[in-house]
């Protein structure tokens, strides 16, 4: 599946999504937005089909940068009812995608290759594991707009590298390099450039060749961590536990371990 702004690829248990604008760094517009859902969908209604066997995503950008953040150019300046209602229409589906891919049914990597913006940072930050390049850099640069971050960002920035550096980060809206996002636990690797996409396929191969139902479970107890006290995450535990415990894959997995040999995780 492909649009003018987005590409959809399936190999090996993987789909790639990579966002083309080149002639806007690729900023994202409601296009985009949709373009993204519908990739999706296609992911989603390809697996229940029984065809591509997707196990986990990758998102990137072309063109040697990630994504530059809000298209500008969409916005009208003249009257508050001009400036809100590209911002309305933009929510409409951003604020749903968002959402969906950190609740999605996959794994979801993201190969930050160059500059990742606003919006584009909020993006890269709702999938689960980023790989940057060497020459990858953060922009959380919505006050330097005079706007409040969105998106997402300051939920999953503060649950990534702590309240402190989220809050730093995000009022003094300065550039963040990838060694620093490292450093900081807002990226998982660092890559060579020519290398951010394959390395970050190689990831999601291995999480894809993981038990999805148990790293579906891991992931929403991640997502709760910070909401429950002590007492409801362990009661979550003991219940996600128990559907573990029911499936094939745990099966497999034990007699792996005792046949000394790589498990083959089959349930989706």
């Amino acid at each position: 599946m492909s649009t003018n702004s987005l590409s959809c690829t399936v190999a090996d248990g993987i789909a790639t999504l990579t966002m083309h604008r080149e002639s806007t760094s690729n900023a994202i517009d409601v296009g985009v937005i949709r373009s993204m859902h519908l990739a999706l969908d296609e992911v989603q209604k390809g697996t229940q089909k029984g065809e591509g066997g997707v196990r986990a995503v990758v998102i990137t950008g072309s063109d040697d940068v990630f994504c530059s953040g809000l298209d500008l150019h969409t916005i009208d300046l003249n009257s508050p009812e001009t400036r809100q209602r590209p911002h309305f229409e933009t929510r409409r589906f951003m604020d749903p995608l968002i959402l969906r891919l950190s609740a999605f049914r996959f794994p979801i990597v993201a190969a930050v290759n160059g500059a990742a913006v606003g919006a584009g940072m909020s993006l890269a930050l709702a999938s689960d594991i980023i790989i940057a390049a060497e020459d990858a850099s953060f922009h959380p640069s919505f006050a330097r707009l005079g706007l409040v971050p969105d998106a997402g960002i300051t939920f999953h920035l503060a649950r990534r590298i702590g309240a402190g550096r989220s809050l730093a980060a995000l009022m003094l809206a300065e550039k963040i390099d990838a060694r620093t996002a490292l450093q900081w636990g807002l990226a998982y690797a660092v890559v060579p450039t020519a290398e951010v996409v394959t390395r970050a396929q190689a990831v999601a191969r291995q999480l894809a060749d993981g038990p999805s139902a148990v790293l579906g479970q891991i992931r929403a107890l991640h997502a709760s961590t910070f909401d429950n006290s002590l007492q409801e995450q362990l009661r979550a535990e003991r219940s996600a536990q128990e559907m573990a415990l029911e499936t094939h894959d745990y099966v497999e997995g034990v007699r792996a371990f005792f046949e000394k040999r790589a498990p083959h995780f089959t349930e989706h």
